[in-house]
């Protein structure tokens, strides 16, 4: 075997082959090999190693704790990482990259993903086929063409957030369907689905399957109770997942606001609520079994009960009542 050294050469220490180091932290390290000004580069040092900003730090601190490089005139080669807490040895460096990788994944929701130039973003477009392929497909997913802070996002999915091709492109038609359609607001559901651990496809697809079926029964329940376009509380939201979550259907919940409307007059989440336990308390959960159970004559209860007597269902909508008024009250002092 002869090598073809051409013009240029890298010559790296023999206890590389020895430290246990993974695809990443040898890419960080040749590109380091070839130029050592990328230490106080790291965006440029991710881009070029096909990783995101933290991991390349984590490579960094892992090949300074195993003694391979070393900052310029004995300093270290990242001052922010030098404090009591900096690894002592490549195995707890490996152990620090694990833990910054960890926290990259439970992002806050007011989190942004990380700024690329205009030139950074073309340099990766020149670099990866794949990402390419997933730009042209994300703009006609879209419908639309990309502009530097949407081509951020897209490539932030990916690098930052650590999210499949698939996912991005399953998540992009989901938000279009759904009416989510700017970037932004796809930046912000992806930080929320990674904070919950849903990224990879299968996990994807499941919740965008419960969420399309959640959105549908919303607009059939913003219409039923004349809710309009003002956003749901979080109450409301609630109470809409709670009556999924038991089963019911918009026929369902069509009863109960009929049968709130004869009650109160007007439509009422909690007095909803209230009919919908009840029937879910009784295993009634069909049009068909709730509307037997309604078309079924009152009992009327004339045995006497420590001198007393009253009909249960008359009872429970005199409760349901007080607690209609005792809501209102307290939202007109709001």
């Amino acid at each position: 075997m002869k090598f073809n050294y051409q013009q240029e050469v890298l010559v790296i220490p023999a206890s590389v082959l020895t430290s246990g180091a993974d695809a990443t932290q040898l890419r960080v390290l040749l590109w380091l090999a070839s130029d050592t000004a990328l230490l106080r580069k790291t965006r440029q040092l991710a881009k070029l190693a096909d990783c995101d900003a933290e991991d390349a730090k984590a490579a960094i601190a892992f090949w300074q704790a195993a003694g391979v490089i070393t900052g310029e005139d004995g300093e270290e080669a990242i001052p922010a990482m030098a404090s009591a807490n900096a690894p002592t040895s490549a195995q707890e460096a490996s152990r620090e990259a694990e833990k910054t990788e960890e926290k990259r994944t439970h992002l806050r929701r007011a989190d942004e993903l990380p700024a690329y130039t205009s030139e950074e973003l073309g340099d990766l477009l020149e670099s990866r086929a794949s990402l390419r392929v997933l730009v042209d497909e994300a703009q006609r997913t879209m419908g639309k063409m990309f502009n530097t802070m949407e081509m951020n996002i897209l490539v932030g999915m990916l690098d930052y957030l650590g999210m499949q091709e698939e996912s991005v492109l399953l998540l992009l038609a989901h938000c279009v369907r759904i009416g989510k359609d700017s970037m932004r607001a796809v930046e912000r559901y992806a930080i929320s689905l990674v904070d919950r651990g849903i990224k990879e496809p299968a996990a994807l697809e499941e919740e965008i399957r419960i969420q399309e079926a959640l959105h549908s029964f919303e607009g059939e329940v913003r219409k039923l109770f004349g809710i309009g376009k003002r956003a749901l509380t979080t109450r409301e939201k609630k109470l809409l997942r709670a009556w999924t979550d038991l089963g019911f259907g918009i026929e369902a919940v069509r009863l109960a606001y009929e049968v709130t409307v004869d009650a109160t007059r007007e439509p009422s989440f909690p007095y909803a609520n209230a009919i919908l336990e009840r029937w879910n308390a009784e295993g009634l959960h069909t049009e068909e079994e709730i509307r037997r159970s309604l078309e079924k004559p009152k009992k009327n209860a004339k045995e006497p009960t420590l001198g007393n007597s009253f009909d249960t269902d008359d009872f429970f909508e005199a409760a349901l009542k007080r607690s209609f008024a005792k809501d209102a009250l307290q939202k007109g002092s709001d």
